[in-house]
């Protein structure tokens, strides 16, 4: 009776503090009312404050990744938060430009809310299309859970590799950055190796604000902001007419007079050469705005925070936007002693106006249009375009839900048990529907269902003892099981009887016409795969005097990607610290406040992303409308084929798996003025999956097999210094550097040498360059062309023999004939060094923070300067090269006098993109943003019960220094091509907000 007499005490306090929001005072009187349990009560208290410093600010207890973290020291980069929430960041990527070491971000387009990418110490594989960009992507954790990420099996059932089918909506967007107390980039194996096979690419660990103990606190953040409408150098048909002329004049036959372009050709029309003022309509300046509230508080047995938040951002061009509306909340209760329960809760919407691209919409269809001609870039004949446009319908809707519990009981005075349950949960919709008057009269309309999901559920048991007030030991055995399940449902429809039916709802139809309005040429597709991963995990940790640090971590994991034979892999990792300024030897020496030497290495496995690779033959099942080109039927039944265009998989595939080997240094001087962090490191990616081309009356596109392994390996140095520390003024730099390299060690069955596609791989070289011709000028004349002496014939490319016009390349195996063999391999995707730099100036009340990002040594292809030249291959063929965007009538980037005047219509493809010509020099240094904060103090406030009133603006990308000229030269593909129109760049824009709490 008297132990259920004390259980029910418990949980009437427990009701007491989360329904009544009591302060902590109160809660006390609650707890002392009975004089017999006051001693207990206080042992209570006592206990539960010394839990809470071993936990986060969410109560979410992580004692084996806080031991691996503090203990080891793993090589990880912490972001200054409070920076960030001054800026209207939509995304985690965009915070962390410029402002930690180890990332490399790409962002190929402003639109708000776009997907986007970042590699963490290199990327582990062959960027060859959109597709492997999944593959190559960190491990996102919130609040200690993984977060799934979208799968790229959708594009198997797609012909063009523009967009992912879908919404394409970067869905870490959901996350409220006025709800985060902290991110970090892990990027050791002594960091993420708690986190096993889903942290081979590193891991973005992000805290959010969570639970805390005292009286009820109230905070509002809000802020308003401007995005400036770029300049548009806009142009009309006669300025498309002089520049195409002395191409014309020059080389034209003929017939090819005969095809000079129709809306072209009439310099009378107002539609092509009337006023150019089409960016009236495409431009504009965008707003954005956002406000969230927060309320929290409660005593040390029970403690809560609850938060809600708005988001809009307007994007400068194509209408774009995004609205994003978050519900958060956190709470910790300890219903008995001993135990903490801790349960958050975190959902999110996301609405996202895309861009209105005709690339886009024709990929979306999979239906080319006439391309013959273009917009017209006169407002007045643009406009019924942009009114049949708001006929169609784009919407695109994400919610996701996070939703974590932990439980944690002590018993003894080493043991802990930890037991966590985590759901992250994604749902993507997307209805999209084209008129008639938008697609050559035949309406289009389409559906996608998508579902993201993982389960997490992890038990762990700790010992922890320290003996002798020297040596530490901790123990930690644990198991963990993820389930993996990704879904989508996805139909489309043309040829409705109306444009006013605007819905269809795949599934069977044995009457041959559509559920709706009698759409015809259905085409309907189911996907779902799943994946299953068991972890079985041991850490042992053990201190000395908090000088001498050592971590072995061990763990075993099995995967439902793989056969029975291959399923399982042992991963070991070793981490060891040295706390040199703990040492007696340097206990007199003021000018060192800290130096700390790291070390580790580590090997976990890579998880495959696909079910075929677990044995067996490969077939697809191919139902649908006949006129999909990777769909087969034999007299309109469907067929069942083997995996041609996937590729013929190889028995016995092995997991692929990361070695990592790193060494770091902290150090911190002058009373802690000066700090300094240094890493060096080599991550070796072993066994990696490709698939090696086969000839073609093989049937198969390629063979999946292991073989392959890529070395990434450079420094990273972290740098702040406090230079001035006055009573009224203060000053804080801060420099982040990056260097990365890569090597490819190895290829399948043993070859040193491939080309897959536009590039090509050697063993021993670099895995991202570009392959390319080198140019030396033009031909003047036939006669400039060289002649082979000993055949008699000229100089020729693939063949066909060079002429008048054509690009003077180097013949460099002197064949005289140029092919690939006379390609090298130049520039580089990513930068040679990239890092950041902030300045901190604090006069009383005032703070200005300026902060600079930097790139050095990277290389873009120029695309679209190539296409703008490339006009003769590019006019009306039936291929997305065709397309001419509204964009289309504005000039193009680029140093148009480098450029020499080639035959466009040859028939080596002089204007191709893949020759030095355009390859250009993407070096840029960026003032990414400047803010101005003052943060109101006052007697009179603070009697007011308001702790903190801080009123700040912001500037972002005021402006941009470099060599660069094309367009933005961040705003490139994934694979480092400039595209133009395609590649928006990020606007000038400028925030007013505060910050209010009481």
């Amino acid at each position: 009776m008297k132990y259920l007499f004390y259980l029910l005490q418990r949980i009437a306090i427990v009701v007491i503090a989360t329904l009544g929001l009591c302060r902590q005072g109160v809660a006390q009187q609650v707890l002392y009312k009975n004089k017999d349990t006051a001693v207990a009560a206080a042992d209570t208290v006592s206990w539960v404050k010394g839990i809470m410093k071993a936990s986060d600010s969410t109560g979410i207890i992580r004692n084996n990744d806080l031991f691996l973290r503090t203990a080891t020291a793993g090589a990880a980069s912490d972001l200054h938060i409070s920076e960030v929430r001054k800026l209207p960041y939509l995304t985690i990527e965009q915070a962390l430009i410029g402002r930690v070491t180890g990332v490399d971000i790409r962002i190929p387009t402003a639109e708000p809310g776009k997907r986007s990418s970042m590699f963490i110490r290199g990327t582990s594989s062959l960027l060859l299309k959109n597709s492997d960009l999944f593959y190559a992507q960190p491990l996102y954790v919130v609040d200690g859970m993984p977060l799934i990420q979208e799968h790229a099996y959708a594009y198997d059932i797609q012909r063009f590799d523009f967009n992912r089918m879908g919404t394409e909506t970067n869905t870490l967007a959901g996350l409220d950055i006025n709800d985060i107390e902290s991110i970090s980039v892990l990027k050791d194996f002594g960091a993420t190796a708690r986190y096993g096979p889903l942290a081979a690419n590193g891991v973005v660990s992000i805290t959010t604000r969570g639970p805390r103990v005292g009286k009820m606190q109230v905070a509002v953040n809000a802020y308003a902001g401007l995005a400036l409408r770029p300049p548009a150098d806009v142009v009309n048909g006669k300025y498309e007419s002089d520049f195409r002329m002395p191409f014309y004049r020059e080389y034209a036959n003929e017939t090819q007079w005969r095809n000079f372009p129709r809306y072209l050709a009439d310099s009378s029309q107002p539609r092509y050469f009337g006023p150019a003022n089409w960016d009236d309509l495409f431009y504009r300046n965008a707003f954005c705005d956002g406000i969230q509230a927060a309320v929290s508080g409660g005593t040390p047995f029970a403690n809560f925070r609850f938060s809600i938040g708005q988001v809009a951002q307007q994007g400068v061009a194509d209408r774009t936007g995004l609205q994003r509306y978050d519900v958060n909340f956190g709470i910790n209760i300890m219903p008995v002693r001993n135990l903490i329960f801790t349960a958050y809760i975190g959902v999110a919407a996301l609405k996202r106006k895309r861009n209105e691209f005709i690339r886009d919409r024709a990929g979306d269809e999979d239906y080319l249009f006439n391309y013959d001609a273009p917009l017209s870039p006169n407002k007045q004949f643009l406009q019924q375009y942009y009114t049949d446009l708001d006929n169609t319908i784009n919407r695109n809707r994400n919610n996701t839900a996070r939703i974590i519990a932990n439980a944690q009981y002590s018993f003894g005075k080493y043991f802990t048990w930890n037991t966590r349950f985590g759901i992250d949960y994604t749902q993507n919709f997307r209805d999209f529907f084209v008129p008639t008057s938008l697609g050559e009269g035949n309406s289009y309309v389409s559906n996608y269902d998508g579902l993201n999901k993982r389960l997490l559920l992890d038990n762990s048991l700790q010992y922890r003892r320290t003996f002798n007030d020297k040596h530490t030991l901790d123990l930690v055995a644990g198991q963990s099981s993820t389930w993996d399940k990704w879904r989508y449902d996805y139909g489309r429809a043309y040829k409705g009887k109306s444009d006013y039916i605007k819905i269809y709802q795949p599934g069977n139809n044995d009457s041959k016409e559509g559920r709706f309005a009698n759409l015809r040429l259905m085409f309907n597709a189911k996907d779902y795969t799943q994946s299953n991963l068991a972890s079985f995990y041991f850490n042992a940790g053990y201190n000395y005097g908090q000088k001498y640090f050592v971590n072995l971590y061990l763990r075993r994991d099995g995967t439902s990607y793989l056969s029975g034979e291959n399923r399982w892999l042992l991963s070991p990792t070793v981490a060891a610290s040295w706390k040199v300024s703990a040492e007696d030897f340097l206990a007199g020496a003021s000018w060192l406040s800290n130096l700390q030497l790291r070390a580790s290495w580590g090997r976990v496995g890579r998880l495959l992303m696909d079910e075929l690779y677990k044995g067996g033959p490969v077939y697809n099942v191919d139902a649908g409308w006949n006129g999909i080109p990777n769909m087969s039927t034999y007299n309109g039944f469907p067929v069942i084929n083997a995996a041609y265009g996937t590729g013929y998989v190889m028995p016995g595939t092995q997991w692929p798996y990361v070695e990592q080997l790193n060494a770091g240094l902290d150090a911190a001087f002058l009373h802690d003025r000066l700090r300094i962090s240094l890493d060096v490191y080599a991550k070796t990616d072993r066994n990696l999956m490709l698939r090696v081309p086969t000839p073609e009356e093989e049937g198969y596109t390629g063979v999946i097999k292991n073989g392959m392994s890529i070395r990434n390996y450079g420094y990273e140095l972290a740098l702040d210094a406090d230079i001035i520390q006055g009573t009224q003024f203060r000053w804080t730099t801060g420099i982040t550097l990056y260097s990365n390299q890569n090597k490819l060690l190895a290829l399948p069955d043993g070859l040193t040498d491939l080309v897959i596609g536009k590039r090509r791989f050697l063993v021993g070289k670099p895995a991202d360059r570009y392959w390319l011709l080198i140019n030396d000028g033009i031909y003047e004349s036939d006669a400039a062309v060289p002649v082979n002496p000993a055949t008699g014939k000229r100089m020729s490319y693939q063949g066909v023999p060079l002429k008048k016009g054509d690009p003077r390349w180097q013949d460099l195996d002197g064949n005289y004939d140029i092919n690939n063999n006379d390609r090298v391999m130049r520039g580089r995707l990513s930068p040679a060094a990239m890092g950041g730099f902030s300045n901190t100036f604090q006069y009383g009340p005032f703070e200005l923070n300026l902060l600079f990002n930097f790139a050095a040594g990277r290389k873009v292809i120029n695309e679209a300067l190539a296409n703008r030249f490339d006009f003769a291959n590019r006019e009306g063929i039936d291929d997305p090269k065709s397309i001419k965007e509204i964009t289309w009538w504005s000039k193009v980037e680029g140093d148009y006098s480098k450029v020499p005047r080639y035959n466009p219509w040859s028939a080596v493809y002089a204007y191709q993109p893949e020759q030095t010509l355009f390859l250009e020099d993407a070096s840029y240094i960026r003032l990414r943003a400047l803010t101005l904060a003052y943060t109101l103090r006052s007697a009179r406030l603070e009697k007011a019960g308001v702790s903190l009133l801080r009123i700040y603006a912001t500037g972002n990308n005021l402006f941009t220094i470099t060599n660069y000229k094309g367009g933005d030269p961040e705003a490139v593909s994934f694979m480092g091509y400039d595209e133009g129109y395609y590649n928006w760049a990020v606007p000038r824009a400028f925030t007013l907000g505060f910050n209010f709490q009481f």
